[in-house]
C-alpha cells in the first residue's frame, strides 16, 4: 500500500518542518571500487562506505524558529540532528550537515525552497556512524 507524504514526519536541528514540505527523498548509495586484476575474466568491484544524502523541497516561511531561519542559520555550521519519517511512523535518523540551500521566487507564485543535507553519524562530531533507522 503505497503512503502519502501527508503522513511523513521530518525534522532538522529540533524543527519540525513537515508543514513545510512537499517532497522529501532520502538517497541511500555505496560507492565501489573497480578491483579487477589483469588475468580477471570478469569485472571485480568493491563496496566502499555508504552514504545518505537527504533532500526536501517546500514553501519557504521566513517565521523565526521555522525551516528558513532555521536551515539557513546552520549553514557551514556543526551537524545537527535530523529525523525523517516517510510513513510518520518509521524512519531515520542521526545528525546531518547541509550541502545545499535554494530559494526560489517567481512572479505570482509561491516561494520554494529545496535544502540538501549529508548524514555524518551519530553524534556532533563527525563519527561515521550509520543512521539509527527506527
Amino acid at each position: 500500500m503505497a503512503r502519502a507524504i501527508s503522513n511523513a514526519d521530518v525534522s532538522y536541528a529540533g524543527v519540525v518542518i513537515e508543514d513545510e514540505l512537499s517532497e522529501v527523498s532520502l538517497n541511500f548509495t555505496v560507492p565501489k571500487a573497480d578491483i579487477t586484476a589483469f588475468n580477471d575474466a570478469w569485472q571485480n568491484v568493491l563496496a566502499g562506505k555508504p552514504a545518505l544524502n537527504i533532500s526536501a523541497a517546500g514553501s519557504w516561511d521566513p517565521a523565526a524558529s521555522q525551516g528558513d531561519d532555521t536551515i539557513f542559520n546552520d549553514l557551514g555550521g556543526a551537524a545537527q540532528t535530523y529525523d525523517v519519517e516517510p510513513d510518520g511512523t518509521t524512519g531515520y535518523n542521526g545528525y546531518a550537515v547541509i550541502d545545499s540551500y535554494v530559494v526560489t521566487a517567481r512572479v505570482n507564485e509561491a516561494i520554494k525552497y529545496t535544502v540538501g543535507m549529508q548524514h555524518n553519524g551519530t553524534a556532533a562530531a563527525a563519527d561515521g556512524a550509520a543512521p539509527t533507522r527506527a
